[in-house]
């Protein structure tokens, strides 16, 4: 017959393994979800369009810095009407930098360049001394 005192140091030593998994396992879940959030927000680069420009636009492009390509319209209706905004939508490859072409009712375009949409939550886009100009938010 075995003496019940001689288990309780191998217990006590599964019970304080179990403790500290329990009390780590937050940590630990809260690490993977942060990386997964980066991850996340590297490949959606969303963000609202604001339409300052006096104009109607009919026409939006957004494309890496490092391309010509323009690629598809991502207007995602049909106009934006000066002083109304658009939440435009999309995920793609992951780039430092992105270049906003616009066209306007009327076929004349404008390019504002060098957005780090991974940062930017608002784009507003407008004309100063006849010169393309934008300002922006960054998500926080």
């Amino acid at each position: 017959m075995q003496n019940r005192n001689s288990n309780i140091p191998r217990r006590l030593a599964v019970l304080i393994t179990l403790a500290l998994a329990v009390m780590l396992m937050p940590t630990a879940l809260a690490q993977k979800t942060n990386n997964f959030d980066i991850a996340a927000s590297q490949s959606r680069l969303n963000f609202e369009l604001h339409n300052e420009t006096g104009y109607e636009i009919t026409e939006v492009y957004v494309s890496p810095n490092t391309t010509d390509d323009w690629q598809e319209d991502v207007l995602g209706q049909d106009t934006l009407a000066n002083k109304e905004s658009v939440n435009i939508k999309f995920s793609r490859s992951k780039h430092d930098y992105w270049d906003l072409k616009v066209v306007f009712k009327g076929g004349k375009e404008s390019v504002w360049y060098k957005f780090d949409l991974s940062q930017i939550t608002d784009i507003t886009i407008s004309f100063r001394n006849g010169k393309a100009y934008s300002t922006t938010k960054n998500g926080g």
